[in-house]
């Protein structure tokens, strides 16, 4: 169930609906908070921003639009990327050909051409275009892709390490987890390795421990702190980040949550379980999202075909069916009534939009 929803999120990355909290850590993407909390909206082939009462603050002038992040969000405007700043006004005019985030530390990816770079504030390119692919910075580092390997960069261009067969998108507390060989370990922002390369698969560390798989058998993904320390062991068949104490895992096919002790707060009971955000969690039951308190009780119930965590007070969900188009389809299409709701579960916003396929999966996979 969680692999459906990572394909749900990033079809709703893909046509600019809501945010980019996915089944990662929220800021894996080196983004950051804006002082002002908008939410992208659609209306027909537009998009444009809505405050958290719902009440329209951007007007829908844009092709396409993203996340605001470090003031600024990317729009697109008749096959060209630029950005606004949050009164709408486009303060780098649209000249890019791609931009999936906006700005982290002062830098965003774009891409001109076939490649990748980073711009300023100003739209001036402080990292030329170069890489086959470039993710935000975030701790002063930047993953990039060059010849389908991660590298990973400081703000000078400095490549600081031999590129990586496959990492996380960001470092997260220091740290970056990598693949080599098939093996997953930790580098820190020197580049250096300092957790072996010796995991099944690794996940980002989050409030200071990391969720790893030991091997590919039965049972085997558990807990590590930040020196490689084995802190609540293999046990789940899966595991998720951990976030206001609680981290999501897979006990039997049913979803529950753990503490830092590793303790299981009741019986998992559900198909699938989100990580916390903002004091609640989407879960899902019976394949209908709902949110629940960390009692583990439902407060919003179970009603929606799919649903994202809340991000500034308001949560997107959606009424929708998934479409198979013939034997030989690519991706599903997803038909939906969407809108966002508020921590008691009133709507503030609905539209109507469909998915098509998206131009790259949740990953970030360029």
């Amino acid at each position: 169930m969680h692999r459906l929803l990572k394909f749900a999120l990033a079809c709703i990355f893909a046509t600019g609906l809501s945010i980019t909290t996915r089944l990662e850590h929220p800021t894996a993407h080196g983004t950051e908070k804006s002082s002002r909390h908008l939410f992208i909206v659609n209306a027909g082939s537009s998009c444009g921003y809505i405050d958290a009462t719902g009440k329209l603050a951007i007007r829908m002038a844009f092709d396409d639009c993203r996340d605001f992040s470090g003031g600024y969000a990317p729009v697109e405007v008749s096959g060209k990327w630029g950005f606004i700043n949050e009164s709408g006004e486009l303060t780098i005019q649209p000249s890019f050909d791609e931009c999936r985030w906006s700005f982290s530390e002062g830098l965003a990816a774009v891409r001109l051409g076939k490649y990748w770079g980073y711009i300023d504030t100003k739209g001036n390119f402080a990292i030329p275009p170069k890489f086959d692919y470039a993710q935000g910075f975030s701790e002063d580092r930047a993953v990039v892709l060059v010849n389908d390997k991660h590298g990973i960069i400081d703000k000078t261009d400095l490549l600081l390490t031999d590129p990586f067969d496959n990492s996380g998108w960001s470092f997260s507390e220091g740290l970056l987890e990598v693949e080599s060989n098939g093996k997953w370990g930790f580098v820190d922002i020197h580049g250096e390795v300092v957790i072996p390369i010796q995991f099944h698969r690794a996940n980002e560390f989050a409030e200071g421990l990391a969720a790893v798989e030991f091997s590919d058998g039965e049972n085997q993904w558990g807990f590590i702190d930040r020196v490689g320390k084995i802190v609540i062991p293999p046990e789940f068949q899966d595991a998720e980040y951990f976030s206001e104490g609680l981290a999501p895992v897979e006990i039997e096919f049913k979803y529950g949550y753990i503490d830092k002790q590793g303790v299981l707060l009741g019986k998992p009971i559900f198909d699938f379980a989100h990580a916390f955000s903002e004091g609640f969690a989407v879960a899902v039951q019976k394949h209908k999202y709902g949110f629940i308190s960390t009692s583990g009780q439902f407060v919003v119930s179970p009603k929606y075909d799919l649903a994202l965590p809340f991000d500034g007070g308001l949560a997107a969900v959606s009424y929708g069916k998934w479409q198979q188009r013939g034997i030989d389809f690519e991706w599903p299409t997803y038909a939906g009534e969407w809108g966002y709701i508020d921590k008691n579960g009133i709507e503030v916003w609905k539209s109507w939009t469909t998915f098509v396929k998206p131009p790259s999966s949740l990953e970030t996979d360029p």
